[in-house]
């Protein structure tokens, strides 16, 4: 092979190269819902540490990274540290405080950051990678004063954010009841498979996916997991910097079959009429529980699938902090 077509070659290469990379994707993908729902994405000062009567800007950024919409208003505390005129304490600069998405219902003082800034869920939306559409994203920016030192001095200084959120997520399972009969003739079981929406909270019914059908219930056990890496509570406890210890770990939890909600209240299924309730509010330890219930089936037919939906409802915490250090200087 002559050198001039080695150089040729060598040349094609490069440019089948160049070709080749200048045709992949270089925009931005969206990723899909996470095993969590909202999250702190940054909570940060501009810098790590700061002299003395000097002004410096707080930050915080949450997102919606769940499969669903936030089903109420987020509420996001700022706490750990004393704010106010006092020159001895951290202040706020005079309209500093800036809120994205504005909202009217918001509670947070704007000179000592106390109370609750509240965010709407029509602005908070889940993500849609379908779409090409982020989750909806809420910031928070406000200047700070540093306080005043004496002379010598340097002082650590930790702030907090939680966030509490309401939040719905759901599993849905298929299982199948057969007669001693009927399951002689299929000779076949699988695991159950559990369909979780995305969300700090999981739902999964343990067993074989067939199952022989005894008398007019199946009763089956539902392990709740808590995978945020957060806490819960109830739906009806109000949101709080710090709520109670009683009320933390805690999650409402209904069962529906066939689209009725096993609620306690009278229905008419495969002909009979059951009362049965299977809606709990569960306590977890170290992130998980267990909840049992015995769900109705059909005992006139020799095979049947049930599909049951696991539904918890419950409010949601997650934390973040940020640290900076205070030094003295001379005037």
């Amino acid at each position: 092979m002559s050198l001039n077509i080695r150089k040729m070659f060598v040349y094609m290469m490069v440019f089948m190269t160049v070709l080749v990379l200048g045709c992949t994707d270089s925009g931005t993908s969206v990723s899909g819902a996470s095993d969590v729902g909202v999250v702190v994405t940054e909570f940060m000062f501009d810098t790590s540490a700061v002299y003395h009567d000097e002004d410096i800007n707080l930050r915080l950024v949450l997102e919606n990274q769940g499969q669903k919409q936030v089903t109420n208003d987020t509420s996001v505390f700022i706490y750990g540290q004393t704010i106010s005129t006092n020159d001895k304490h951290w202040s706020v600069v005079e309209n500093s405080l800036s809120l994205e998405p504005k909202t009217t219902a918001s509670d947070m003082s704007s000179i000592t950051l106390e109370g609750a800034w509240k965010i709407p869920n029509d602005e908070f939306l889940p993500p849609q990678p379908d779409m090409g559409m982020p989750g909806g994203v809420a910031t928070l920016d406000v200047t700070l004063t540093a306080p005043e030192l004496e002379e010598g001095e340097s002082t650590p200084y930790t702030f907090y954010t939680r966030v509490c959120y309401p939040y719905k997520t759901s599993m849905l399972s298929t299982i199948t009841s057969s007669s001693k009969e009927e399951m002689r003739i299929q000779q076949s079981s699988s695991a159950v498979e559990n369909v979780n929406t995305a969300g700090p909270i999981h739902i999964n019914l343990g067993g074989q996916a067939s199952i022989v059908a005894r008398g007019s219930t199946i009763p089956v056990v539902f392990k709740i997991t808590d995978v945020g890496g957060g806490f819960s509570t109830t739906t009806d406890i109000v949101c709080e910097s710090t709520p109670v210890s009683m009320d933390r770990n805690k999650v409402n939890i209904s069962i529906e079959v066939e689209g009725i909600i096993l609620d306690g209240t009278s229905h008419e299924l495969y002909g009979d009429t059951i009362t049965t309730d299977c809606t709990k509010v569960v306590k977890l330890v170290n992130g998980q529980a267990e909840m049992r219930c015995s769900i109705p089936i059909d005992r006139n037919q020799p095979t049947r699938e049930y599909h049951i939906r696991a539904i918890a409802e419950y409010k949601y915490y997650v934390s973040s902090d940020t640290k900076i250090t205070v030094d003295y200087i001379s005037e």
